[in-house]
């Protein structure tokens, strides 16, 4: 390799680099990272001392900034390309890949630098070098710079130009979903409508070289796209966990003036849920999205395939495309809310192996049930997947909620110590444990492990909301304010921060405010009949009760046996006269609810109003079986229906 020489080592020129380059290329290859180091920090210094080696020096520096980043010291690689990337693509690749993992001020020098190189159409066309990116992915880790720095409109450009070259780069594709993007899933992949039934093999489809045409599988709208999706039927802001009470309950409260009896609920502190928007079970296929009041049993161990027309167990081989193309699907409606379709789709369209047993698909599916407050099924998904990777982390913080939903100790207990043993440092843990004193009401414990967990990462939307919770449940209003606006500083698509800074400002009487926080988050989630009935809240608090009524109409019409939407309309009508149509919605109300002690405290009101003796007097009875507590304020309604002539 050297030869010694009077002077000790002498370099051989050219030679030495050359071996050096191979020798580092080979360590990465063979993931012996501490030799690749030694080796690059090696052949940078030697290629340093050359005169007029501008290019080896380049290259050189671009893999000695590679292998410190695969050793997870982005900041040193960063300091190593930094002086070269403005000249090089590749320095300036490793640049933006270590600046993902650094802060705004890096983030801001790679998408400058990323973005001149790229728009001056500079993508390299000599001699490949080792581990260089191909054009979608510069374009797509382009797209990830844009969206950390909150510039949407081009993260979304980015991201589209990256699937049009590579149809198959799955975060792009996700990003595109969760900025809202009208992604034409049936453009990327080929379906089995599209195929001729070669099933032997799958066609793969060629990457798009440098500066060919290509039809853009998708149109980029604006930010403000419009997002429409099948009724849901919880009541329950999906995602969010809420320890600022359950808007079933929180907002179930008595008719101010009419002496209700407030409701109590079997979890009186379910909490809001903090699904970060990208969201996520499986209910027979006989079920339709339209349907919604008739929600189907889910059927975890189904055998065929609907979509394919094919038997889960064997015969035919399902075409690449098509599975792509059902997970694409899911993932999209998923996005947009539209969780219904997203299982029936996962469930009729693919084979069986994967729907049980590949990980994201378990995970998704779980998610998916606890988006629709199904937390039963929800759990049996998690519990699967847990079966298929026990050391899993990931998404561990989404299963410690769906626990504490469930009351559940026990299993979070033992969830919370075999993640410490598994990753301590993981800020998914940190929830788990948080979540964990939460349910035991140590509020001061389970703060300090949402703190922790945002040390961890201080990017991790979900430990902030959940500490935000976890404030606003102790009337710690202004710290839980900081704590949304953290989440919201991380991702500003998170709707749940925006609740929760909503129901802040509802507490303190900041209503105008209230109400620009509520409809920040519909805009986001648009067919969450939770938000649009927190707009009408705030819009009765500003006395604006027509515009309310228009808001519980529209969340009547979305979901029409949300006992939530109706209580609040009705309640509303009542307070405004309008006693005959309050009347249709109680009497549907009584039906869906009927072990609210308010709703048949209301009626029975109501029914008294109108002249209906004989049934008031039987809902107030009603009322004060299931809410003895109140039984002094029931007794007086009662007295006075009794003086009715």
């Amino acid at each position: 390799m050297f030869r010694v020489g009077s002077g000790g080592l002498v370099r051989t020129t050219d030679e030495n680099c050359e071996r050096l380059k191979c020798m580092v290329e080979r360590s990465v290859e063979q993931n012996n990272l501490e030799t690749a180091e030694f080796l690059a920090e090696l052949l940078f210094t030697e290629v340093r001392r050359l005169e007029g080696a501008q290019r080896e020096l380049v290259e050189a520096a671009y893999l000695y900034g590679l292998v410190l980043y695969l050793k997870g010291d982005p900041k040193s690689s960063q300091a190593v390309v930094r002086q070269y990337a403005t000249e090089s693509l590749l320095c300036a690749y490793v640049l933006a890949r270590s600046a993902l993992k650094l802060d705004r001020t890096a983030w801001n020098e790679a998408t400058r630098t990323l973005d001149l190189l790229l728009g001056a159409g500079s993508f390299p066309s000599a001699e490949p070098q080792y581990g260089m990116p191909d054009e979608a992915t510069m374009h797509c880790i382009l797209g990830q710079l844009y969206f950390k720095l909150d510039r949407l409109e081009e993260g979304r450009v980015a991201h589209s130009r990256a699937v049009e070259l590579d149809p198959y780069l799955w975060e792009s594709f996700k990003a595109l979903c969760d900025m809202g993007a009208n992604v034409k899933v049936g453009g990327l992949f080929k379906t089995s409508r599209d195929q001729s039934r070669n099933t032997s093999q799958p066609q793969s489809r060629k990457r798009k070289s440098v500066g060919s045409k290509s039809h853009p599988p998708f149109k980029v709208p604006g930010f403000d796209s419009k997002r429409r999706t099948t009724h849901h039927t919880h009541n329950q802001l999906p995602g969010a966990k809420s320890k600022l009470g359950v808007p079933t309950t929180s907002l179930l409260k008595p008719l101010n003036g009419a002496g209700a009896v407030a409701s109590h609920s079997s979890n009186p502190k379910s909490r809001l849920l903090a699904t970060p928007p990208s969201k996520f079970a499986a209910h027979e296929r006989s079920f339709t999205p339209d349907h919604t009041s008739k929600r189907a049993n889910t059927n975890f161990n189904t055998n065929t395939v609907a979509g394919n027309g094919l038997d889960g167990s064997g015969g035919y081989v399902v075409e690449l495309d098509a599975i792509l193309y059902a997970l694409a699907k899911s993932y999209k409606c998923a996005s947009r809310f539209d969780c219904y379709k997203a299982v029936r789709i996962l469930n009729e369209r693919l084979p069986r192996h994967i729907l049980t047993g590949m990980p994201w698909v378990l995970a998704a599916l779980g998610k998916l049930h606890f988006e629709l407050v199904n937390y039963e099924m929800s759990r049996k998904f998690f519990v699967a997947l847990r079966d298929l990777q026990p050391f899993r982390v990931r998404d561990m913080e989404i299963y410690s909620t769906l626990m504490w939903h469930l009351n559940d100790s026990n299993g979070l207990s033992y969830l919370s110590h075999e993640l410490l043993e598994v990753n301590r440092l993981a800020p998914e843990t940190w929830c788990c444990v948080g979540n964990l004193f939460s349910l035991k009401k140590d509020h001061e414990e389970s703060t300090k492990a949402f703190q922790r967990s945002t040390q961890l990462d201080p990017l991790f939307t979900y430990a902030y909301t959940l500490q935000g919770h976890e404030y606003s449940s102790n009337d710690a209003l202004d710290t839980a304010m900081t704590c949304y606006r953290m989440a919201l500083a991380s991702n500003s698509q998170h709707y749940n921060a925006y609740y929760g800074l909503g129901m802040c400002c509802l507490k303190l009487g900041q209503y105008e405010d209230c109400f620009l926080h509520f409809e920040k988050a519909r805009s986001i989630n648009p067919v969450n009949v939770i938000l649009i009935c927190c707009c009408g809240v705030a819009l009765e608090k500003l006395s604006h009760q027509e515009k309310a009524l228009e808001y519980y109409d529209l969340a009547c019409e979305l979901q029409p046996m949300s006992s939530l939407a109706l209580f609040k309309r009705a309640q509303l009508l009542l307070s405004m006269g309008k006693y005959n149509i309050a009347l249709e919605s109680f009497e549907q109300l009584v039906n869906i609810a009927p072990h609210e002690a308010t709703v048949h405290f209301l009626l029975g009101q109501l029914y008294q109003i109108v002249g209906r003796k004989q049934d008031a007097i039987k809902e107030l009875t009603v009322a004060m079986n299931l809410d003895p507590k109140g039984s002094q304020l029931i007794q007086t309604a009662l007295e006075k229906c009794h003086l009715m002539e």
